[in-house]
């Protein structure tokens, strides 16, 4: 039986530039969901998380659940759309990614059909190709107006690396990722629900800002141009332009492994998103500067906001006590079902057993 093990992601740095086209940096991690499967006549799945078995024929593809397996049926959608019709699909869903916690669960989830069917039906679809049908089967299926960094991350994750991707020309370079360096991932318990929050506002006010500024890219924008909009969206696109600069400088510090500077520009972009892009939460403000009073390098939101995720930047060997003691502070504070765990980079989605 195949099995298939796709990774969900952390973004260093780069938030919600993708969707203008912008400069991200984010890195396939090794928390994710696996897949064992088998070809089948129907779709027939069983998600462990949701404790869920759903079974449909190929001729209900189009016709919305309003639950996990919608992610699977916009896939298939836009499989069909492209005049590729791959047969069902028969297994189990697994893992220990957390759900709707900022981590891209949602396209990890999309890449691993997209893997299976396209090993198993022959479709003969590369990388990009992959990562792309997985941002159409949210963007169009399931309504989420993401960008394209989630599907691109968990696609072409590298194990060792970060990801340096121009989310306009899809150009990217793998940037080595220091290994005396651990990444907390501190979930917050506040889980976000993207289609239901101030996501596709946020994304509205940055496609609107290009189109009066005419503009195809957020990297083409300059501060003086941001004299030519109103002030909310002054405040917005001037977040948006900073921290394209930020990704580009990250990149840098990463490659000299400046990690004084890389520790500088997470908390000078959280700060930032904060204030400026107003995605953050108390709760996530609350992780960045505790993690900071005990030692961490550096501390930023990660994800879309709104609940979810930090990530926490700390040498390896303090990092287990930097957590400890964050986790201690947070769960007198707030009383959500918080936890942390310590990531390292992974491959991107593929088969591990065949």
């Amino acid at each position: 039986m195949p099995k298939i093990f796709s990774p969900g992601r952390i973004n260093i740095i780069g938030e919600h530039t993708d969707y203008s086209y912008g400069y991200v940096m984010p890195m396939a991690i090794n928390l994710g969901n696996y897949l064992e499967y088998v070809p089948y006549d129907k779709i027939s799945l069983r998600s462990d998380a949701y404790n869920e078995e759903i079974e449909l024929d190929l001729s209900m593809i189009n016709k919305k659940q309003n639950k996990w397996i919608d992610y699977i049926l916009g896939v298939y959608n836009a499989l069909f759309e492209l005049n590729l019709k791959p047969g069902g699909i028969k297994g189990r869903i697994y893992g220990n990614l957390p759900i709707s916690s900022g981590l891209s669960s949602s396209a990890s989830l999309e890449l691993a059909i997209l893997v299976a069917l396209n090993n198993s039906y022959n479709l003969k679809l590369n990388k990009l190709q992959l990562a792309l049908i997985g941002k159409k089967a949210e963007n169009d299926f399931v309504g989420v107006p993401s960008g394209i960094l989630d599907q691109f991350a968990v696609t072409f994750g590298k194990k060792g690396f970060a990801i340096f991707l121009d989310t306009e020309t899809l150009s990217y370079e793998y940037i080595p990722f220091p290994k005396d360096i651990s990444v907390i991932v501190y979930n917050t318990g506040v889980k976000r629900e993207l289609a239901k929050t101030g996501y596709a506002d946020r994304k509205k006010i940055v496609e609107d800002s290009l189109r009066i500024l005419n503009k195809n890219s957020s990297k083409e924008i300059i501060e003086k141009d941001l004299e030519k909009l109103d002030p909310l969206y002054r405040k917005r696109m001037g977040y948006i332009i900073r921290e394209n600069n930020r990704v580009i400088n990250a990149k840098e510090a990463l490659k000299k492994n400046n990690l004084e500077l890389l520790g500088k520009l997470l908390i000078e972009s959280h700060n930032d998103i904060a204030k400026n892009y107003e995605v953050s939460s108390k709760e996530l403000d609350f992780i960045v500067e505790t993690s900071m009073k005990y030692g961490a390098l550096g501390a930023r939101l990660t994800g879309a906001g709104f609940g979810g995720s930090a990530i926490i930047l700390a040498l390896k060997d303090k990092a287990e006590k930097i957590a400890e003691s964050v986790h201690k502070e947070y769960i007198k504070v707030f009383e959500y079902k918080s936890f942390y765990n310590i990531v390292e980079s992974n491959d991107g989605a593929n088969i591990i057993e065949n």
